[in-house]
């Protein structure tokens, strides 16, 4: 699931929008994660994938990620949204847990 903006909203033009005109919040990356997982057929298939790491700034990320903790609040919107627990733990972490050993075997 990404956080760039210009990949969650049709219509971004670089060095012109902006994640508040635009209304990129964690609820579009929730709704970006529903729209992965409802296409691949379940929670397996969607991990975090956030860029939050220095790639870019905030002028390109969801207009309420103020800094990288703000991320702890996506789970509790896959929550609200009917999600199980077991499904925003594979999104959180576990399929990128199971990725890893997998390759690095």
């Amino acid at each position: 699931a990404v956080f760039d903006a210009w990949m969650l909203v049709p219509g971004w033009e670089r060095g012109r929008s902006t994640p508040e005109a635009l209304g990129v919040t964690l609820q579009t990356v929730a709704d970006h994660i529903d729209h992965v997982c409802g296409l691949a057929g379940n929670a397996g298939h969607c991990m975090i994938g956030s860029d939050l790491d220095g790639a870019f700034g905030q002028e390109q990320c969801p207009s309420d990620v103020e800094t990288i903790a703000d991320l702890a609040n996506l789970p509790a919107l896959l929550l609200s949204r009917g999600w199980s627990d077991a499904d925003v733990e594979l999104i959180a972490h576990g399929n990128v847990l199971r990725f890893l050993r997998g390759v690095w075997k």
